[in-house]
């Protein structure tokens, strides 16, 4: 009975374990709030440049003008939490309409005013010191916005991306656009939109030359611009070396049902390997002569023959379907822009998500993620998935700088996108110079964190070698797929790694018996990484090398042996409530004397609120959780204000949390667990959309385990939404109640091997009459070695 292979298993909150967020006390003021006197001084300054901006404002009625006023406030570096975020924006907040905009930078707000009674309020409340000190403190400055430009070295014409402010009111955005366009077309110039969402909207400006266009700013539809760039290009370039293997053909089984790869890259030539693969359904943005189809059919090879051509079993599935989306041509003769790009990836998802709902997405713009901004292109590509429930699975790029011997680039736009599954690339093999050790980063493989530190890539997986000759020229050990002639060829990239993940989701929806769900494959794919033993990235340096590490093969992911149990809770959280689940199952059997013991992996991919006008704060909600601990429950007097829940817990603790754990036993263990899983638990933060932490019991010091391990001990999982200022004050003014999905898995297992977990929790489930289900399977069999 040691290797029989049990399914995972759904369970769900009971009506016990939902509760309602209480508020808390008001608190002492910060410290950084000045003295009457200087904020009398602050104040004045304040209001004699806003003054100014009544002027303006007077101006623009008196002409009926259509574009309202905008300005920026910057806040002091202590003053960034949410709370003094909240204060600011009460400051300048009018009316019914959100005149507080979003984000210039991390920490300067955009306003708009529409009106001289908007401004009059503003001014009063800047010079009420008493009321607003809290607000006034924490401003550094208020000045005129100006449109971030980024000009091109080129001094010839070339095309450009013009972005406008959102003013966070339908109509007035709908009316400024066209305004826009108008103005555009009067000064004889050619434009193009693309809606990367149906609120995040693209221009692109064909063949200026900035400096000409720049004088459009003594035209009032210039005050509208938020951002001015080139237009992003893209080429694909696909260098490939012979290789001596052979393969079989393989074919579909009649009768089987497949799931579908959606291919979106350069085509996917007939080859006699993939011909049987290929769904009679095609896409193609382009005609014959335009198309190349290399990339595109080596990629293929990858998804459906990636484990039969390293003779591995590393995905573990049976085969799956290709579907051929052509969304960029041969760039040998023509690039292609990234608005353009956008609509054909948009126009394939749209035909086909009905059955394809795993999209393979091998290529990058050429530009390195920024800090606190997150791309237009990961902008668009998260609205699709939302729009047609799909998961894109997506390349970190690529990078040479090993060739000149500089560190990784980091990731490249695209590979932002919150919703997408990002991929990393490994070593496989190593040739005499290659620089790479087999299951450390390929040395091309691009590296995290994305946009305000998100862990991008979340997972890697095998994408070749690559090292330097003699003469300082690139050689490489690559993977295998298949050329455009048929023969089997080797070439490396994070392309090659990005669809063996692609081949791992549809594997795994194909075996499963449950309708799609993107949160529940991405979460069981995260859930499953684990670091190779040979890997020799510094513990602190892992998640922004190699995200969370490479998954598991299909068959390891679905099932658990009997010294485990894996639990998913799928849900969906609102504001206002959270989940107190005080009877969380933990299994007797791991009590080792007088404490618990045991080792706890937890995963937590959720779908956070997304709105790209605020920048940095793209993701406008988090999800936090609490794993552990505690003494008892108690009573609660619900008369009493602010007490809205009736039982509590007394003496809790997260043990989820690392301070508990003891460095020395942490360095001195050497086991599977201590290799494969070790992450620092301290790694995250608010706001990422993926959180994984991973802890052994036994590692925990030994004051904390005597208070919070001994067997007496019950065992909660608490879960909770937080949303920030802006879609807090949107959702009220459209009367709404923000919310977001989720996808919990928890881990227990027994080390030693021994103990009956996965029992043990099937009774307690039972015990605490939790609703629990395994995961539907295909072959719905128990099976065993």
């Amino acid at each position: 009975m040691a290797d029989e292979r049990l399914p995972i298993k759904f369970f769900a909150k009971r009506e016990v374990d939902n509760m309602r967020v209480e508020a808390g006390g008001g608190g002492d003021p910060p410290k950084f709030v000045l003295s009457p006197e200087e904020l009398m001084i602050k104040s004045r300054a304040f209001v004699d440049v806003v003054q100014e901006f009544k002027a303006e404002v007077l101006k623009k009625e008196k002409e009926n003008s259509l574009i309202p006023v905008v300005f920026k406030t910057k806040i002091i570096d202590d003053a960034t939490a949410k709370t003094h975020r909240r204060e600011v924006s009460n400051l300048f907040r009018t009316g019914t309409d959100n005149n507080v905009l979003g984000l210039a930078e991390e920490d300067e707000l955009i306003i708009k005013v529409d009106d001289s009674r908007e401004v009059e309020k503003i001014i009063e409340r800047l010079n009420n010191t008493q009321r607003y000190a809290h607000a006034l403190s924490a401003i550094d400055s208020i000045s005129d916005f100006k449109p971030i430009i980024d000009k091109s070295e080129s001094s010839e014409p070339i095309d450009y991306k013009v972005k406008l402010i959102d003013f966070q009111n339908y109509e007035q955005n709908t009316a400024i656009r066209n305004y826009f366009e108008r103005s555009i077309k009067e000064l004889g110039l050619e434009i193009s939109r693309t809606n990367y969402t149906p609120s995040h909207v693209v221009y692109n400006i064909k063949g200026v030359n900035l400096d000409e266009f720049m004088s459009i700013n003594q035209n009032e539809v210039f005050e509208a611009i938020f951002s001015i760039e080139p237009m992003p290009k893209y080429t694909v370039a696909l260098d490939m070396g012979e290789d001596e293997a052979t393969i079989n053909i393989s074919s579909p089984k009649q009768g089987k049902k497949y799931a579908i790869v959606g291919v979106l890259d350069n085509g996917v030539a007939d080859i006699p390997h993939l011909k049987p693969w290929l769904t009679e359904e095609r896409y193609t943005a382009y005609p014959e002569p335009y198309v190349k189809r290399d990339h595109g059919t080596f990629v293929s090879g990858v998804v459906v023959y990636g484990d039969h051509l390293e003779d591995q079993e590393w995905v573990g599935t049976e085969g799956v379907k290709i579907l051929d989306a052509c969304v960029y041509p041969d760039t040998d003769k023509e690039g292609i822009e990234e608005d353009e790009l956008i609509r054909n990836i948009q126009e394939a998802v749209k035909a086909h998500h009905r059955k394809v709902k795993v999209w393979n997405l091998s290529i990058s713009v050429v530009n390195e993620v920024d800090e606190y901004s997150f791309s237009d292109f990961a902008v668009a590509l998260d609205a699709l998935q939302d729009q047609y429930g799909v998961l894109i699975c997506k390349s970190a790029g690529n990078c040479g700088n090993f060739r000149k011997g500089h560190p990784k680039g980091k990731i490249h736009q695209g590979a932002d996108s919150v919703r997408s599954i990002v991929v990393g690339s490994l070593a496989h093999k190593k040739a005499s110079l290659d620089f790479a050790e087999v299951d450390n980063p390929s040395p091309f493989t691009r590296i995290g964190r994305g946009p305000s530190y998100i862990i991008k890539p979340e997972i890697v997986h095998y994408g070749g070698n690559a090292g330097t000759d003699g003469n300082g020229s690139m050689v490489t050990t690559g993977v295998k797929s298949f050329g455009l002639d048929g023969a089997v060829r080797q070439s490396v990239g994070t392309s090659y790694s990005t669809p063996r993940i692609a081949a791992l989701a549809a594997g795994l929806h194909q075996e499963m018996d449950e309708e799609f769900d993107p949160l529940l494959i991405k979460a069981l794919m995260v859930h499953s990484a684990s670091y190779s033993e040979n890997l020799n990235v510094p513990v602190t340096e892992r998640v922004n090398q190699v995200g969370f590490g490479k998954p598991q093969p299909v068959r390891e992911i679905l099932y658990n042996s009997p010294h485990e149990v894996t639990l998913i809770l799928r849900d969906e959280i609102a504001k206002g409530e959270y989940i107190d689940m005080m009877d969380f199952p933990m299994p007797d059997c791991l009590v080792d004397g007088d404490y618990f013991t045991g080792q706890i992996v937890v995963t937590l991919v959720y779908n956070p609120i997304l709105d790209s006008s605020q920048r940095a704060e793209y993701c406008q909600s988090n999800v936090d959780i609490k794993m552990g601990t505690y003494d008892g429950k108690k009573d609660r007097d619900t008369t009493k204000r602010n007490i809205l829940n009736p039982v509590g817990r007394d003496g809790s603790q997260n043990v989820l949390l690392e301070d508990y754990y003891s460095k020395k036993k942490m360095r001195s263990n050497t086991d599977e667990f201590a290799l494969k899983e070790r992450l620092l638990i301290k790694y995250g933060d608010k706001y990422y959309p993926v959180k994984k932490y991973a802890v052994n019991l036994s590692e925990m010091t030994d004051g904390n385990q005597k208070k919070f391990l001994t067997k007496d001990k019950n065992w909660y999982l608490y879960i909770r939404g937080l949303y920030r200022d802006h879609i807090e004050v949107k959702s009220q003014q459209e009367g709404s109640v923000p919310s977001q999905e989720f996808c919990l898995m928890v881990t227990i297992k027994d080390p030693t091997g021994t103990k009956p977990v996965y029992n043990e929790a099937n009774q307690k489930l039972n015990e605490y009459n939790f609703w629990h289900n395994s995961i539907k399977l295909q072959t719905d069999v128990t099976i065993r070695n």
